[in-house]
């Protein structure tokens, strides 16, 4: 009784508070001030980079290269990162126009960032026409990793923007906004492009209901009309343009990690199971449900599919040292979750699903893997400034 009377006051309190014209912005500023003084970004690190003469990051070094000369970047071979880095161009377009200033970059992407939930909340308010369901969602996101590596990333990696430019394909129906903002996706990061499959899921299954035909044949004609067509013709111009310059400009480049399920040695495989829960955290409860819908209303095909697609995201993943971002690319299956809901639970069930949600967004830890079986977080601000304290006075509390 005593939670049921608080689960009632919450939502009485949250649509007193969601009121007025502004209250989707206004939602999106609390939830990202919210998840900033939770898990309060390594903006150290970049103090370091200075410090140092700009050398502290060594992504943002290359990055510097590429702008000076994209096609004949010195120091290409220096590292793997680098090796990784020579087809991605967003950044060091970026660093060109902004005359390598690293700030305005951090701030642009900061500003997607915000957008990004912005952008979010107006999906889903289109979807559900409820101000509650929206807030929640928004506080749920914003307190997941692909919403908080957008300013917590210093290290010259660009996901923020491939991110943004990803779901800006995938909510326009402008076949000239989805195919340039699938190309600045694909140039930040190869992950989009591998992503480009989870929003050909999307589209499939957002039709699906709105034609309300599930069968085989059904599914795989909408993988190829519509916004789906465009995301052919985007893949077929990226690699049509990256294999041309390899073989003019890169003749002998190659992935020395190419065939390496690097999450599988004994040096990282303690990152996976960690990665996969703590990319999605709470939003697990949305997916997990949207599955049990999907079985319960026997769109077995379906189910099928986002099976597929999920396997792919995961078996991608574990390539790659950082799993955490390459998960996070596999925000459309939350989006889509919700909506498979929407369509198949009441508002009332929803209400709960989003709450418990959200509950467990904002009290989980924001842990993440970056390779090595090093499993970190981002302190709070209050943990963050007395270990900025404890540096200062050599207390040594902090080790």
């Amino acid at each position: 009784m005593l939670f049921e009377n608080f689960y009632k006051s919450f939502f009485a309190w949250i649509e007193l508070r969601l009121s007025g014209s502004s209250w989707l912005w206004k939602v999106t500023f609390a939830s990202v001030a919210l998840a900033l003084f939770l898990a309060f970004p390594p903006y150290t690190l970049l103090i370091d980079h200075f410090r140092d003469g700009g050398t502290k990051l060594d992504a943002w070094v290359f990055i510097h290269n590429q702008a000076q000369d994209l096609l004949h970047p010195k120091d290409m071979d220096y590292d793997v990162r680098r090796e990784n880095m020579i087809f991605r161009w967003t950044l060091p377009l970026l660093s060109f126009l902004t005359n390598g200033n690293i700030l305005i970059i951090l701030s642009i992407q900061a500003v997607l960032g915000v957008l990004f939930l912005k952008r979010i909340g107006d999906y889903i308010y289109s979807v559900c026409a409820d101000k509650a369901l929206t807030g929640l969602s928004i506080l749920a996101i914003a307190n997941t990793f692909v919403s908080v590596w957008a300013f917590a990333d210093v290290h010259g990696y660009g996901d923020g923007f491939a991110y943004y430019f990803l779901l800006a394909a995938l909510l326009s129906r402008n076949p000239i906004v989805i195919f340039l903002s699938l190309q600045a996706a694909f140039f930040t990061d190869e992950r989009a492009v591998v992503a480009g499959g989870y929003l050909l899921l999307f589209w499939m299954v957002i039709q699906a209901y709105q034609l309300n035909d599930f069968s085989f044949s059904g599914l795989v004609r909408r993988v190829f009309t519509g916004q789906s067509l465009v995301m052919w013709v985007s893949w077929a111009v990226y690699f049509t343009i990256r294999f041309y310059v390899q073989a003019e400009y890169f003749p002998n480049h190659s992935y020395s990690t190419i065939g390496t399920p690097v999450l599988f040695a004994n040096a990282h495989r303690n990152g996976l199971g960690s990665s996969i829960w703590a990319t999605f955290e709470g939003t697990w409860l949305i997916m997990l449900a949207a599955l049990l819908a999907l079985w319960l209303t026997r769109r077995y095909w379906l189910i099928a599919a986002l099976t597929i697609g999920f396997a792919v995201l995961v078996a991608t993943g574990i390539y790659v040292h950082d799993l955490d971002r390459a998960l996070a690319y596999g925000f459309p299956f939350v989006l889509l979750s919700f909506f498979i809901l929407h369509q198949t639970a009441s508002v009332h069930s929803l209400r709960v699903i989003l709450f418990f949600a959200a509950v467990v967004c904002v009290t989980h830890l924001q842990v993440f893997y970056m390779g090595y079986n090093r499993i970190l977080w981002l302190e709070p601000l209050p943990v963050k400034v007395l270990m900025y304290l404890d540096h200062v006075f050599g207390w040594n509390f902090f080790r």
